[in-house]
C-alpha cells in the first residue's frame, strides 16, 4: 500500500510537471525568423488569470503583461509592440471613418469593428470637438480637424501638447503651439493627437511638464517609442481597491526605463483603457461585472487580425 501511495504520488508529481510544462510551452512564442516575426500564420495566447497576453504574425509581435504591486496598491499593463519594416504602425482608428467625430462606442467595440490587435484609449478629442471647446491641433488620416490650441505653459489640463504619428512608424512629440497644423502636414504626419503633456523627448523626461500637470492619483494611459517599429503602450488602473492610480510621472518613468526616446501622456480617468484582441484587459471598478471605459469615437491601435473577437462574442 505504501509503495502504491508513493507510486501514485510520483505519478501525480510527474503529471503535474508534464501539465505545467505543457502550459508553459503553450504560452511560449513559437520560433521566430531573423526579423523577429513568424514566417506565416498567427500565434495567440491569452491568460487573464496569469496576466499575460501574446500575439505574433508575419508583421507584428505583441506581449502584454499585467504588473501587480501591493504597497502602494497599483496594477498596470505594459504592452510591448514590434512592427515589421513597412508594416502597419500605431495609428488612430475610428469607429466610423465616414463619421469620425460623431459616432462612438466602447473602446473594445471599436477594436472589434476594426479587428484591431492591441489598442489604448487616446486623447478623447471627440468630447472637445462636440462641445466646441479648445481642441488643440488635431489631424486624423491627413485631415485637419482643429488648429486652436493653448500657448506653451498654459495652466490648463490637458495643456494640449501634441503627439504626431507618421506612416513610416515615427512618433514625435511637441509643445502645444510649437508647430501649426500646416507644418505637421508638410512634415508628413498622418495623425496628430492633442492632450499632453509630452513625457519624453530625445530620451529626456519633461521635468517641467511632470512638475506642473497631472499630479493627482488616477487612471493613466501613456505611449512611447524606443525606435521606429518598437513601441510601448501602458495603462495604470486607478481609484479601485487593487490600484489607487498615480500621477502621470509614474508611467513616464516606466517608459523611460523601457528605453523610450519619445513618450506622451493620453487622457486618463474613466477614459483610460487597454484592449487586446477585442477584450478590455483593465478593471474600471470594484463591481462583480467590470465596466468598460468611456465610449469614444476612436482608439490608438496597431495591427489587424481575424482572430479578434467579434461584436457577438462576450466582452
Amino acid at each position: 500500500m505504501r509503495l502504491k501511495q508513493v507510486a501514485s504520488g510520483l505519478a501525480f508529481v510527474l503529471a503535474f510537471f508534464l501539465l505545467t510544462g505543457a502550459l508553459a510551452a503553450e504560452a511560449d512564442f513559437p520560433e521566430m525568423n531573423e526579423a523577429g516575426f513568424l514566417d506565416e500564420g498567427e500565434f495567440l495566447y491569452e491568460n487573464d488569470e496569469e496576466g499575460l497576453w501574446r500575439y505574433a504574425s508575419s508583421t507584428l509581435w505583441v506581449e502584454v503583461r499585467r504588473i501587480i504591486q501591493a504597497k502602494p496598491a497599483r496594477t498596470w499593463y505594459e504592452a510591448e509592440i514590434r512592427c515589421a519594416e513597412g508594416a502597419e504602425t500605431p495609428r488612430m482608428i475610428p469607429l466610423d471613418p465616414d463619421n469620425w467625430m460623431k459616432k462612438r462606442d466602447y473602446p473594445y467595440k471599436v477594436a472589434r469593428v476594426n479587428r484591431t490587435v492591441i489598442a489604448v484609449s487616446a486623447d478623447y478629442a471627440w468630447h472637445r470637438v462636440i462641445n466646441k471647446t479648445r481642441v488643440g491641433i488635431l489631424l486624423r488620416d491627413g485631415k485637419v480637424w482643429s488648429e486652436r490650441t493653448w500657448k506653451k505653459g498654459a495652466k490648463k489640463f490637458p495643456n494640449l501638447d501634441t503627439l504626431a504619428l507618421f506612416p513610416d512608424g515615427d512618433m514625435q512629440v511637441f509643445d502645444s503651439d510649437e508647430k501649426t497644423a500646416q507644418e505637421y502636414l508638410d512634415m508628413g504626419a498622418r495623425d496628430v493627437l492633442a492632450f499632453g503633456p509630452w513625457l519624453i523627448r530625445d530620451g529626456e523626461l519633461n521635468e517641467a511638464g511632470l512638475a506642473q500637470y497631472g499630479k493627482s492619483s488616477a487612471e493613466r494611459v501613456a505611449v512611447g517609442m524606443a525606435e521606429k517599429g518598437h513601441y510601448w503602450f501602458m495603462m495604470l488602473e486607478g481609484r479601485i481597491k487593487r490600484s489607487r492610480g498615480d500621477g502621470i510621472d509614474f508611467l513616464a518613468e516606466k517608459l523611460l526605463e523601457k528605453g523610450c526616446e519619445t513618450a506622451f501622456n493620453l487622457d486618463g480617468g474613466q477614459t483610460a483603457g487597454i484592449v487586446f484582441m477585442g477584450h478590455q484587459l483593465c478593471k474600471m471598478d470594484d463591481k462583480p461585472r467590470n465596466l468598460s471605459s468611456r465610449r469614444t469615437a476612436e482608439i490608438l491601435g496597431v495591427g489587424t487580425s481575424e482572430l479578434v473577437r467579434t461584436l457577438d462574442d462576450p466582452w
